[in-house]
């Protein structure tokens, strides 16, 4: 299926560069102080490294996955700590969750894992994939409306909820192999997530709805600040805005951006670029401005992977390739 080869490739490009970034490391870390060039600064993150999901954590630091170690680490004051977890997790999407403490979705592993802002990892199991081709384990995760962690199962076809304690259960999606991949609690309160056609929701009573179906093969997804949902399709490059009426616009990005995630800051959806040393600011009116990050390597990308708001309102990135964490200050 092409669903399930797509998926598969997803996985499969995030599973290379993970055996190639302790080679990358070597070459890009020389230096350890911080680069610094026009509004872009870089810290090299301690080898083997490979960051690649970020978010901002309650204590005000920046928390993100590696995947060549595997371990989740934490940036504040330019100062890295590194916490080492399953060698088989395979850490993807990470998340401040309602009781102080980061989440993360493991694609391989056990499957969802919590770690406290001082180290404590601990590890939940999500219910078996028999029927699974590929990686049985959660992309995309959320907080949602109810308090609860939601993540998006592809290989399952499945929407998951973990509760604080570490309560998991699963919700089939009705449509046969929709395949989700990445989740947001949207503006309505109501979970909504990208699935191999469009965009989807979940109500807090259960309801399902396909509600958008104008963009192939769409990667992330998030909540704008204009009230609506924004997404990525990567085989497009191009984003995509839809109300929760169900109405969708497309903007074109920069030829071969191959955009993997979006986030909102500073009144604007950000999106790194996967396949080019870029990242693209998009107005919620779909006006485009690029910025240009250093380039590490001649003829291969630094592989912009995610990209947040931190507590100095700048925007911070993940190079996984490069490994490094970088910052975009618009001041």
């Amino acid at each position: 299926m092409v669903r399930i080869r797509r998926a598969q490739s997803f996985l499969g490009r995030r599973a290379a560069l993970a055996a190639f970034t302790a080679t990358l490391v070597v070459l890009a870390g020389a230096g350890a102080a911080a680069a610094t060039l026009g509004s872009i600064s870089e810290f090299p993150v301690p080898p083997p490294g490979g960051p690649n999901a970020i978010t901002l954590g309650p204590d005000g630091a920046l928390w993100f996955t590696e995947l060549a170690r595997p371990a989740i680490g934490r940036l504040s004051g330019g100062k890295f700590t590194t916490f080492s977890i399953t060698s088989s997790a395979t850490p993807m999407s990470i998340v401040s969750g309602p009781d102080g403490a980061l989440w993360f979705t493991e694609t391989s592993g056990k499957g969802i894992g919590r770690i406290t802002t001082s180290g404590q990892i601990t590890e939940f199991a999500i219910p078996a994939c028999g029927s699974c081709r590929y990686p049985p384990g959660p992309l995309g995760l959320t907080v949602g409306s109810d308090g609860a962690l939601w993540y998006a199962r592809p290989s399952a076809n499945t929407l998951g909820r973990v509760t604080t304690d570490g309560h998991v259960t699963e919700i089939p999606v009705p449509a046969a192999e929709a395949e989700p991949s990445w989740i947001t609690k949207g503006p309505d309160g109501a979970l909504w997530f990208t699935d191999e056609t469009g965009v989807a929701r979940l109500g807090s009573n259960g309801s399902y709805s396909q509600v958008w179906s104008g963009l192939n093969y769409p990667s992330a997804i998030a909540s704008g600040p204009d009230g609506k949902l924004w997404l990525t399709g990567s085989s497009q490059d191009e984003v995509a805005r839809v109300t929760t009426a169900g109405q969708g616009t497309l903007f074109g990005l920069q030829l071969n951006c191959d955009p993997q995630w979006i986030a909102p800051g500073g009144g604007a959806l950000w999106i790194p670029c996967y396949n080019l040393n870029e990242i693209e600011r998009v107005t919620t009116a779909g006006i485009v401005r690029a910025f240009r990050v250093p380039a590490h390597f001649q003829g291969y990308p630094d592989v912009l992977s995610s990209i947040v708001q931190g507590p100095d309102n700048a925007m911070w990135f993940t190079e996984y390739a490069a490994s490094r964490i970088g910052r975009l200050s618009l001041g």
